[in-house]
């Protein structure tokens, strides 16, 4: 079984260890079971378990291999079960109502694992949790919170408003990477396309040209033949992709050139400060829900440092939760984590402090930088579209001239 090494806080003291668990999960699980807040868990040795469970019923308490449910599904799945409990349904009802209305396989499966252990006398934040490839440790706890004061309805519009911003904070970024990403797709293609289709033919046609071809027009037609010569360039285009493969598959299972890949990340021109201005979204809006449901700091920090996928703001908010554990004030910091966290995002924070309302502080934080994300992407888009359009005419019009050219001389020749 594998071995795991953790640091965290156990009982208000810093403590650290070993553990057994098939997978980092149960581990994880294991850790929190025993009052433990994470902020570190490796592998140490032995290799992790998947498990895969055999298709059944409900009502047995096995299931399929879990599938990861689309986000849409889990929005109109929340909206739905908000509806209706503001709408004074019984929670048991609604859930039943909800499964027949589902059509995705997944969902509705995990909705029927959530009525039986209702029906069975679970509480529905523990029914809820026990499905956390669905429902994150956010959602639990919003549940948890609104179970306990009794305006259940309430957070669950929360939870609705918290996946929708995270969904748009994604799509920003996918939009404005998805956009100069197909230019160069497409002027990669017309490029290959004349390299290997276009050139040759005006190579058969200078084939006896007098005095030897210009240099420029040579050089495009050597390039042509190593692209066509499947020892050379295809060759080339083999060690290209599978360097892609290997370096991605390093960064994926080395933590610290997974770090270093991070910070370079974040130091790009632009799309660093998007990533950046996503991630202090993402985490004012965590922490803003989950001061309203009443979270404790050093609980609602921990929940939003598992929210942050960028190493360098996971750790900077790491930092962040020890000094909490020592009775700093979060502004103060924050502005200790200065290359992460700028001064308008610790000095909101101070405002919060100081009128006690850091709910509407982290929401007008959230929304902030929102709008700067909004700002980035325009910019982004605005750069990048003339860039791309003119690499392409050039890189298309040198190749073009390069193979005119012994016609031109042809031309004066005569």
């Amino acid at each position: 079984m594998p071995v795991y090494a953790w640091k965290g806080l156990k009982e208000g003291v810093y403590a650290s260890g070993r553990i057994e668990g098939i997978n980092k999960d149960e581990a994880a699980f294991k850790l929190k079971e025993q009052k433990v807040i994470i902020t570190n868990i490796t592998r140490l040795s032995g290799s992790e378990v998947e498990e895969e469970k055999p298709s059944a019923s409900p009502a047995s308490g096995r299931g399929p291999r879990k599938k990861k449910v689309p986000v849409a599904e889990l929005v109109v799945f929340t909206k739905k079960l908000e509806a209706m409990m503001r709408a004074g349904l019984p929670i048991l009802d609604t859930i039943i109502l909800i499964s027949e209305q589902i059509e995705n396989k997944a969902m509705r499966f995990v909705v029927e694992q959530i009525k039986v252990d209702v029906e069975s006398g679970t509480p529905l934040s523990e029914a809820f949790g026990k499905h956390p490839h669905v429902f994150d440790e956010i959602y639990v706890n919003l549940l948890k919170a609104g179970e306990s004061s009794g305006k259940l309805d309430v957070f669950l519009g929360k939870l609705v408003e918290g996946i929708e911003k995270s969904q748009k904070i994604r799509s920003k970024i996918k939009s404005a990477m998805v956009y100069p990403s197909i230019l160069l797709v497409v002027a990669i293609g017309v490029i290959a396309i004349m390299m290997i289709y276009v050139v040759p033919v005006f190579q058969d046609m200078f084939s006896g040209f007098a005095g030897g071809l210009p240099a420029v027009t040579q050089l495009v037609i050597n390039i042509s033949e190593f692209i066509r010569d499947p020892w050379r360039g295809g060759l080339l285009f083999g060690s290209i992709v599978g360097g892609i493969v290997l370096i991605s598959l390093l960064i994926r299972r080395n933590y610290s050139l997974r770090k270093r890949f991070h910070r370079l990340v974040l130091r790009l021109p632009l799309f660093g400060a998007l990533i950046q201005k996503s991630a202090l979204a993402k985490l004012s809006m965590v922490q803003g829900n989950l001061s309203s449901a009443g979270v404790p700091v050093l609980e609602a920090l921990d929940i939003c440092t598992a929210a942050m996928s960028n190493i360098i703001i996971k750790e900077a908010t790491t930092e962040v939760k020890r000094g909490v554990f020592s009775g700093q004030p979060l502004s103060e910091l924050y502005q200790r984590e200065s290359k992460i966290f700028p001064s308008t995002f610790h000095a909101m924070v101070s405002v919060g402090e100081k009128t006690g309302n850091m709910e509407e502080m982290f929401n007008s934080i959230s929304t902030y930088y929102e709008e700067e994300m909004d700002s980035l992407v325009d910019r982004l888009t605005a750069m990048l579209e003339p860039v791309m359009i003119v690499f392409m005419g050039a890189t298309i019009g040198f190749i073009l001239l390069a193979m005119y050219t012994p016609m031109f001389m042809m031309g004066e020749t005569l």
